[in-house]
């Protein structure tokens, strides 16, 4: 029998019950991966039931290697056909097995976000719409909050959305046809594609809810509803499922995650059992206080409270200064401090709402030659000249991949312009001929040097398409280098940023070889499908000495000793979009605990008087609430003489450049889209605009934070 003398009572209910569905409410810190792997392994070693047949879901691959790990270090018997993964992972091996259903090839490419907006521009285009007026991003966000809502290009006028322009019914339909054009799917489709593929075809259902027995998913209240469909799915009829979460860290509204699906968990499932794990083995008193005092002012959570044996610790440190560059400057000097003392660089992380709140931090360390390193900025494998050779490998992967196809046929330069391009398309659309064919066909009229290029261009894809079906990944890298000499391209002239380049492209050469050694399937297809799939999060590791920087949503699931919050004012944290609504407070508030209960031992939280905004200069700050809620017996305030003067900052230090908006005018917000407003109540920064919006829509805005545009 597998011992469980490291759990504590509750882990152990959790861990041993088989008997119904169970619940756990796992609080920060509490031992959630430890439960998750527990109960992996006594299905495993004390019930009997196959490897094979569990199948664990989570949201990273980070996360999914590390439960794969554990697993592996508990069980005594071979593991290795555990089906541990995220949404998409899953998903997507489900889809290489069985997408002809629905009309598509095997070896489908996966569009991240910047290629799928690349489509949604070239149907903006070929409609005949202004681009100016029709905002690409406007339509791939609702493309997308559509299908996270299970909502058809028909259904559209169906979508929980304020305004919704007229075209976006026939921009979805055009959207998805250009996708499956070029045998692509978006990261939407690979979670909708096997809940079309299972409502038609009952023994492809019946087949999977035998193979996955038993189910378990981490970080459930993160699941949006497709999310939620392919569990209940697999699940449902036979009720063997565990999830494990917290409501309070559910931090992915905007991105359609739906709490409810926790917080009614038993509404969904017969008779749960329901675990709580309140014991913190993370934080200290003083750091679970303040995390416990500001989140008990949500409503809309199930009641627990974090507690902890760990030490009271240091007090939590609150401090105001007068701007974010003052700000930056004490947050550096105090971990450059506390890292010449008793901590390393690896053992800070500095957090912020927005990405953009960076730049003043960075700027300083680079001052101070501080290593750092920034989750969020530039991914790896979005730089320009990885792309260009992923979508070399993405083409001979899928001969259908029209993004992939015009990003690499004239890169190197070959002398094919846009206007040969636009003539190839031209072909394509008349001819309704893939890209192979339109590139040698006759019709196709061109001079006799691009008709060249195009015949080596073929030639050299048709040439590597058949290595790739005997070479491993890595070793058609190699060929796909030499052949078109990407070395020479960006070594021959010594310019230094594209000898940078090159040594990024080596890079790349050296992650597939890594992905060769460390995978069973070492296919072309298989490490593409696992590059589409990374995150930021995954590729980071902090074995170099380096100051850790990223965003409170990146933070989810990650532990520090010294834990820096900047930002805490009003409209910044919480967001100027969350502020005139209550649930949108309430995942803000969310957001905050996650950012304190990250801390191990000591937190400081920063705010400034005034903050450089959006390029209008610096405007006046007011302190978050989040700080009011904590009891002032709580926080450390320094600088205490000045604890007060946010409530003086005089009306008349409101932005005087602001548009001045009256009742009757017609606006535009970047989300709700075009409206009229109704009512203006107040003035100055305190000025309220009640607008209404298409669908009879009414949101109620503080002027200052809502960026209306008033349409001349």
């Amino acid at each position: 029998m597998m011992k469980m003398d490291n759990l504590n009572p509750e882990q152990i209910k959790a861990v041993k019950h088989v008997d119904s569905p169970v619940l756990v409410f796992a609080g920060a810190g509490s031992g959630k991966t430890r439960v998750l792997t527990h109960k992996i392994a006594h299905l495993i070693e004390n019930i009997g039931l196959p490897p094979e047949n569990i199948l664990a879901v989570t949201f990273t691959n980070k996360a999914a290697h590390e439960m794969t790990s554990r697993v592996h270090s508990i069980v005594k018997v071979d593991s290795s056909k555990l089906n541990i993964g995220t949404f998409h992972s899953i998903s997507a091996g489900i889809l290489r097995k069985h997408i002809h259903c629905l009309g598509f090839e095997n070896n489908f490419t996966i569009y991240d976000q910047k290629d799928a907006l690349s489509v949604v521009k070239k149907v903006i285009k070929n409609m005949n719409l202004d681009i100016k007026q029709n905002d690409p991003k406007y339509f791939y966000y609702m493309i997308s909050r559509a299908k996270n809502q299970l909502i058809s290009y028909k259904e559209i006028d169906k979508i929980d959305s304020g305004y919704v322009d007229k075209n976006l019914s026939e921009v979805y339909r055009l959207y998805q046809e250009s996708l499956k054009d070029s045998n692509s799917l978006d990261f939407d489709d690979l979670l909708i594609f096997p809940l079309r593929i299972f409502k038609e075809n009952d023994s492809l259902l019946d087949y999977y809810r035998k193979k996955f027995r038993y189910v378990l998913v981490d970080e459930y209240q993160d699941t949006n509803r497709p999310q939620f469909e392919f569990i209940s799915l697999i699940a449902k009829e036979h009720q063997d499922i565990c999830v494990v979460g917290d409501d309070d860290q559910s931090i992915y509204g905007w991105r359609g995650a739906d709490v409810s699906n926790i917080l009614d968990f038993n509404k969904s499932f017969d008779n749960p059992l329901i675990v709580k794990l309140e014991q913190n083995y993370r934080s200290t008193k003083s750091i679970l206080n303040v995390a416990n005092s500001v989140i008990k002012n949500n409503i809309t959570r199930a009641e627990k409270s974090l507690w902890t044996d760990n030490e009271p610790g240091n007090c939590v440190v609150y401090q105001n200064l007068y701007n974010e560059k003052i700000e930056a400057s004490k947050i550096v000097d105090i971990i450059q401090r506390k890292c010449s003392d008793s901590f390393s660089l690896n053992d800070a992380v500095i957090l912020y709402r927005t990405n953009s709140q960076s730049r003043q931090i960075e700027d300083l360390l680079r001052r101070r030659s501080v290593p750092y390193n920034i989750i969020g900025g530039v991914k790896f494998y979005d730089r320009k000249e990885i792309k260009d050779v992923l979508s070399y490998l993405r083409y001979i992967c899928n001969s259908n991949d029209e993004v992939s196809f015009l990003r690499i046929l004239n890169f190197p330069p070959r002398g094919l312009g846009k206007t040969t391009i636009n003539k190839v398309l031209d072909v394509k659309i008349s001819g309704n001929q893939s890209l192979s064919d339109v590139i040698t066909s006759e019709d196709l009229l061109l001079g006799q040097k691009q008709k060249e290029s195009l015949k080596y261009f073929n030639e050299m894809i048709t040439k590597l398409r058949l290595a790739s079906k005997e070479l491993n990944a890595y070793e058609l890298i190699l060929e796909l280098i030499k052949t078109v000499d990407f070395k020479d391209y960006y070594c021959s002239k010594n310019i230094p940023e594209d000898i940078d380049r090159w040594e990024n492209v080596q890079e790349l050469i050296n992650s597939i070889q890594e992905f060769c050694v460390n995978s069973s399937s070492t296919s072309l297809q298989s490490f593409l499908e696992e590059v589409s799939l990374l995150t930021d999060i995954d590729r980071w590791n902090n074995n170099d000495e380096c100051l850790t920087l990223m965003t409170v949503h990146s933070s989810k699931g990650l532990e520090f000793p010294l834990v820096f919050i900047a930002g805490m004012e009003e409209g910044l944290f919480p967001h100027s979009n969350s502020i005139n609504d209550e649930e949108s407070v309430e995942e803000e508030r969310r957001l905050f605990y996650v950012a304190v209960t990250r801390a191990m031992e000591e937190l400081y939280l920063f705010s400034a008087d005034s903050r450089m905004k959006f390029g209008g200069g610096n405007l006046p700050s007011l302190r978050s609430r989040f700080i009011d809620e904590i009891p002032k017996n709580l926080i450390d305030f320094k600088n205490k003489s000045r604890d007060d003067s946010f409530a003086s900052i005089s009306k008349n230090s409101y932005n005087s450049n602001a548009e001045i908006i009256k009742k009757g005018n017609l606006v535009r917000h970047q989300l709700y889209g075009n409206g009229k407003v109704i009512n203006v109540d107040g003035f100055g920064e305190n000025t309220k605009v009640t607008v209404i919006f298409s669908g009879n829509v009414q949101k109620k805005f503080i002027q200052r934070y809502a960026n209306l545009k008033i349409i001349k």
